[in-house]
């Protein structure tokens, strides 16, 4: 749930650098990547917006230290709107707003390494990946995307579904095709035998 952060004064060392960004940015060049190619859809946007996310980064002026990893993370999701939806999200860099992230029954790890994601509906991918891979809370991502929080959960229980379906189809054709080469080795085995 949006929240606004307290106004207590903080020291400057507790204030993130585009030094700490830029380091942020090159120690997860590649799960930022992944975040913004599962949110785009497609490498060419997924790059943009990971440059813009860390152009944008580099423009915060207060950003805690210890909120580097979050703020790049939320960053690279508001770009992504952007470059999907056409949705503007200034007022939420700006406000001072707080995201909260929730806990996930989903199996997250199967989901994050499923390509299936990619050929989902551009709202369904993008409540998807920020509910369930990044664990925003749907009225976030319902704030984010402007959309109601019951639009927002019925577009991740149907690609929650569809990307299941299409990874237990993958798996299944898999594990058949395995079954064939092993077969087909055996049965080559057995005429070398014969000869």
């Amino acid at each position: 749930m949006l929240q606004l952060r307290s106004n207590g004064v903080s020291s400057n060392d507790l204030d993130a650098t585009a030094d700490d960004f830029e380091q942020y940015f090159a120690q997860e060049s590649t799960d930022l990547l992944r975040l913004s190619l599962h949110l785009t859809g497609d490498a060419e946007t997924a790059e943009r917006c990971r440059i813009l996310a860390r152009r944008d980064c580099n423009l915060r002026s207060r950003v805690s230290k210890h909120r580097v990893r979050t703020w790049a993370r939320l960053m690279v999701i508001l770009n992504a709107i952007r470059l999907v939806c056409g949705i503007r999200s200034d007022l939420v860099s700006e406000s001072g707003l707080e995201f909260h992230l929730q806990s996930s029954d989903y199996p997250v790890e199967a989901l994050r390494e499923s390509v299936a994601i990619l050929a989902l509906p551009d709202f369904d991918r993008l409540a998807l990946v920020i509910c369930v891979l990044e664990r925003y809370a749907i009225l976030d991502c319902a704030f984010l995307l402007r959309k109601t929080p019951l639009e927002v959960y019925k577009a991740i229980l149907g690609a929650t579904d569809r990307v299941v379906s299409v990874d237990r189809r993958k798996k299944d054709n898999d594990a058949a095709a395995s079954s064939a080469n092993s077969y087909g080795s055996l049965l080559g085995e057995q005429n070398c035998f014969e000869n």
